[in-house]
Formats: structure tokens, C-alpha cells, sequence
């Protein structure tokens, strides 16, 4: 396993930072900024609070030194927009999966799929992985997007996976192999 630096620039605009406490007031603010955009997928955003924000950063942070998953915000022109990483990994399998959220101001600018591609690419080549899945509830079709850009493939859907906002959703994985990806 090789180790991650500091930050993994993407391109010109985007840096996936690693996210670390020190990010955790601002990190914060993004989220409640966000409310309204992120509880409609993401329910654990209507219960956030500095404190909770700060245990989910060393709780992530744990599971980096662990090998375990790849905690990492996402700076677009400096700024603190989102968030993107591995949530799972799994060294058996050889496998991690991505998961992404942006500022709702930032969206349509290409952020996500820029940073998701950069984290299959160091999922593949530096740390050796075989497969990258990517989760979506079915009805998120700008979460959809972004692994169909990257030409992943739908390999399934699992009915009612996500309880959300009081009803049950079906969540769809896309995945890409190492053998298939063309960055």
C-alpha cells in the first residue's frame, strides 16, 4: 500500500485534500450551507453538528491509518466545496468503493466526475485495486451520471437498499474494473 500525500492535485482547479480535523469548522459550514441539498440523498446531513462533523473526521481518519477506507474533501480553486473518497475498501477483495457530495453552488462544473476519476486512477495505480464501485439510490440521477461518464458499468440493483426521509429507495452500483479503465 502506498502512501497517500497530502493532497492529490487533479488538474489546474481541484485538490482532494485529505479530511483532516483541522478542516472540521469549515467542513461544517459547507454542510450546513448544504442542508436543504444534501438531506434529499444524504439523511445523515439534517443531524449533523460541529460535534458529530468532528467525530465523522476522526472516525475517517482512523479508518485511512487502517487501510480501510480514503477520506478526502475536495478544494476547487482554493475553496472547500465537497467531499470524495473511498468510505469502503476492502484488501481481500481488492476493491473500494467511491462516494462524492458538492456544494450545490459548485455543481455542473465538472468537480465530481473530475475527482472520481482521479480516485479510480489512484485506486488502480497506486494502490493495485482490481474493481471500483460506485453506489447510487436509483432515483439520484446526478449521482448516476457521474459513474456512466466514466463508463462504468450498471451491474445491478438492490431493491429498497436505503431508507431516506422516511421511504425506502432501490440503490443501483455501477462498477469498472481495472482491465477496462481508460483514463
Amino acid at each position: 500500500m502506498s502512501k497517500l500525500p497530502l493532497c492529490i492535485r487533479v488538474d489546474d482547479e481541484i485538490e482532494l485534500c485529505l479530511n483532516e480535523l483541522r478542516y472540521a469548522d469549515e467542513y461544517f459550514a459547507l454542510i450546513i450551507r448544504n442542508i436543504e441539498h444534501l438531506r434529499v440523498w444524504m439523511p445523515w446531513a439534517a443531524g449533523s453538528t460541529l460535534e458529530t462533523t468532528q467525530a465523522y473526521m476522526r472516525g475517517s481518519m482512523q479508518q485511512f491509518a487502517e487501510g480501510l477506507g480514503l477520506p478526502t474533501n475536495i478544494w476547487y480553486r482554493g475553496q472547500l466545496v465537497g467531499a470524495s473518497g473511498y468510505p469502503r475498501m476492502s484488501w481481500e477483495k481488492r476493491q473500494a468503493e467511491i462516494g462524492y457530495w458538492v456544494d450545490k453552488d459548485m455543481q455542473g462544473k465538472g468537480i465530481i466526475t473530475r475527482a472520481a476519476r482521479a480516485l479510480v486512477t489512484y485506486a488502480f495505480e497506486e494502490y493495485g485495486l482490481n474493481k471500483v464501485d460506485i453506489h447510487a439510490a436509483a432515483g439520484n440521477q446526478r449521482s448516476r451520471a457521474v459513474p456512466e461518464r466514466l463508463g462504468f458499468m450498471l451491474e445491478g440493483t438492490i431493491r429498497q437498499a436505503e431508507w431516506i426521509n422516511g421511504n425506502a429507495h432501490d440503490m443501483v452500483i455501477y462498477g469498472i474494473l481495472a482491465s477496462e479503465w481508460q483514463h
